[in-house]
């Protein structure tokens, strides 16, 4: 029926859009509280992710194959944003009985290689775990055969979890919570002021100037902000909703175990998950059903929310902002490539303790310094692969 619509024509495209919105509510006030609220923040996750054309991926590449700076800068406004919401949340918000905790894990070799090999996949499929949830809901089939290989990498991650725990742990460290938090949020904030400083000189030395993200005479900006820049606060205050609601930053990686697991139960298969070590250390989570996991709520609504934008915005011939995928023709080597992209991702966003959500954004702006070596780990990772493709590019 989706795609019947989808392909409708005519007179229908603009009633087909209001009925859509319309049955969205409807089913979306059918559901208790924090479930519709949280689904409320996820489809306005996917809206911003598609209305301002924002993604992680696309802005790392731009920067390690042009120089350009822009996408990743306004990674870390998202960052400094995030952070001056966090922070203090984090360490007042107890004080006044509301129970929150942010992405804080411990560093380990897990969370080193994990980030990079979760870095390679990002190279070799062009997304990453956010990204791969905008491709489905912009139906892009290949990234669901994707999304599969996440999951499967994902569980066989949780599978070999005890495996990853052998290696030396260091104890959590959050700048947010290790020292009173004004003096954290201040590192935090110079660190991601050095970085800032770093890749606008690259810019600049490579082009002679840097693309402003705050310009009055851009046309193209509202009220002279870059739509990246209004895409990075929307997102700022959407994560600490869900840090009130939840109890915890936004995240995506957990959902590729944990529909491992439904998997595995719905069809009755040989797999004894109960007895895994990811399974004694995450019980209460693997034992909820999806309608009252908050982390898979939020991923559902990030997803409706991309379909219900994009499918409006087909049906009222207004074109949504698609970033630039490049894909190449869908061949045998394309399909072996995306499946190797799927099963990396899956497998190091598990062990890394996330993905560029929980492991990259949530974790930085709650002072994690696990966060700080998941984005160095990934973002080598994910150079080294685009050099090596570079280098044996076939003919």
């Amino acid at each position: 029926m989706i795609f019947t619509l989808y392909h409708s024509q005519g007179a229908w495209r603009k009633p087909t859009a209001l009925i859509l919105s319309f049955l969205l509510i409807a089913s979306m006030l059918s559901l208790s509280a924090q479930t519709s609220q949280l689904l409320l923040v996820g489809i306005l996750l996917g809206f911003t992710f598609i209305h301002f054309g924002f993604g992680f991926t696309g802005c790392w590449r731009q920067f390690m194959e042009e120089k350009k700076s822009a996408g990743i800068k306004s990674h870390l406004w998202l960052l400094a944003l995030g952070s001056l919401l966090f922070f203090p949340a984090l360490n007042l918000l107890p004080d006044y009985d509301i129970a929150v905790q942010g992405a804080i894990r411990p560093l380990g070799a897990n969370v080193i290689f994990g980030a990079f090999i979760f870095g390679v996949g990002m190279a070799l499929a062009g997304t990453c775990s956010s990204g791969t949830l905008r491709l489905l809901g912009e139906f892009k089939f290949r990234f669901y055969w994707v999304f599969l290989c996440m999951i499967i990498g994902g569980t066989f991650a949780a599978y070999q979890f005890e495996f990853w725990l052998t290696f030396s742990q260091w104890n959590v460290f959050s700048f947010a919570t290790e020292f009173h938090w004004l003096i954290g949020l201040l590192i935090n904030l110079t660190i991601i002021s050095f970085l800032y400083l770093i890749f606008s000189t690259i810019e600049k030395r490579r082009h002679g100037t840097i693309a402003p993200l705050l310009d009055k005479n851009n046309a193209q900006y509202t009220w002279g902000i870059s739509p990246l820049i209004w895409a990075v606060a929307l997102l700022a205050l959407l994560n600490f909703a869900v840090l009130i609601l939840a109890g915890q930053p936004w995240a995506v990686s957990w959902i590729f175990p944990k529909l491992g697991v439904v998997a595995i139960e719905l069809f009755s298969l040989e797999i004894d998950w109960d007895f895994w070590e990811f399974s004694a250390i995450n019980e209460t989570g693997l034992n909820k059903p999806l309608s009252e996991d908050t982390i898979f709520l939020t991923s559902l609504g990030f997803f409706i929310g991309v379909a219900i934008y994009h499918l409006i915005s087909h049906l009222t011939h207004s074109p949504t902002k698609n970033r630039k995928t490049n894909l190449p023709p869908f061949k045998i080597r394309t399909i072996f490539l995306t499946t190797i992209a799927g099963l990396l991702m899956g497998y190091g966003a598990v062990i890394a303790y996330g993905c560029n959500i929980g492991g990259f954004f949530s974790a930085i702006i709650s002072g994690s310094l696990h966060g700080w070596v998941w984005f160095a780990s990934a973002f080598i990772g994910m150079w080294l692969m685009l050099f090596i493709m570079r280098k044996f590019k076939p003919l």
